[in-house]
């Protein structure tokens, strides 16, 4: 990974209308400008919103969803939005490139049964070192979505210097790795329960083990000299998004119904799927494993600890 930071921020700007120059932004008057994607693991701005959560936390909050987690690292680059939710290596890559971002609170947590590794019912992969040389899917290369498929082949007996990686949508993963395009693919809900459903398919292993058994899947991060000048009502906002995080946690019908809404999904889809669980405290060690993984694989350019991704408000 050799970009500088100037191709890095290109990048970043070529998702946006216009790009804007980085500058922090005083909350006024105007509504609080939040970010996320309409899936199971960001979706609680939307379920604070439709409960009224921001509210009662005193709260003049605007949400947009936007396609994928990558837009949303963009528009806040960009000055769009204020807060959104993103994955560690995401934001360490982000920092890496001289954008002053930290988390201030945690999204969802693992839910082991979210992501599988799926193969076709009749392929012959048994197992990582089956993978030796054969092309996987992947919904991003070089970030959290193919370093941990990467780690688990390593870490279970193959190569995964051998491998390629394509990228290509969850939704079209399934379709994919039946027709033989791919070999594998990690497939995550609601397009997991989807594909089982379907058949043709079987389960190989689940790569995100390789964080550990408790960590976080996505944290909600803001510019830290925004953050700072704004850090009543940040502690405010992390206070509505930990109610709205039990609330959810508890009330698992009713949030499904709001996901299936935003995210244009059959609401009996995904009452039925695995769904993640929300956490109430943001710890380094939720994040740490990514960085190091991020680190020994080159995903990341330097060692980063995870306090120092935290903000302190």
């Amino acid at each position: 990974m050799n970009h500088t930071r100037s191709s890095f921020l290109a990048v970043l700007a070529a998702g946006l209308p216009l790009y804007r120059p980085l500058v922090a932004r005083a909350q006024t008057s105007g509504p609080l400008r939040i970010g996320s994607t309409p899936n199971d693991s960001y979706a609680e701005p939307f379920y604070a919103q439709d409960m009224g959560f921001f509210q009662r936390a005193g709260l003049n909050v605007a949400v947009e969803a936007f396609p994928n987690g990558a837009g949303v690292t963009t528009a806040l680059a960009g000055n769009a939005i204020d807060v959104g939710i993103t994955n560690p290596i995401s934001l360490a890559n982000a920092v890496e490139h001289g954008l002053p971002f930290q988390f201030f609170a945690v999204a969802a947590m693992y839910n082991r049964e979210e992501l599988a590794l799926c193969v076709a019912a009749e392929s012959p992969i048994k197992s990582a070192r089956d993978l030796n040389g054969k092309t996987i899917a992947t919904t991003a290369v070089k970030d959290s979505n193919s370093l941990h498929i990467v780690a688990w082949i390593d870490r279970n007996g193959g190569d995964s210097a051998t491998i390629q990686l394509v990228e290509m949508p969850f939704s079209a993963m399934a379709a994919a790795v039946r027709r033989g395009t791919v070999a594998a693919a990690p497939i995550a809900e609601p397009a997991l329960s989807a594909a089982k459903k379907a058949g043709g398919l079987r389960v190989l292993g689940h790569p995100m083990d390789v964080y550990g058994k408790r960590f976080m899947v996505g944290g909600w991060f803001g510019r830290a000299d925004f953050l700072s000048a704004n850090a009543a009502s940040i502690r405010r906002l992390t206070a509505a998004i930990y109610a709205t995080a039990d609330w959810a946690n508890r009330h698992p019908d009713e949030s499904a119904a709001i996901l299936a809404k935003y995210a244009k999904l059959d609401p009996a889809v995904v009452k039925t799927m695995n769904r993640a669980p929300y956490g109430t405290s943001l710890t380094p060690e939720m994040l740490q494993p990514y960085l190091d993984l991020g680190y020994k694989y080159r995903y990341l350019e330097r060692r980063f600890s995870a306090t120092e991704l935290i903000a302190k408000v």
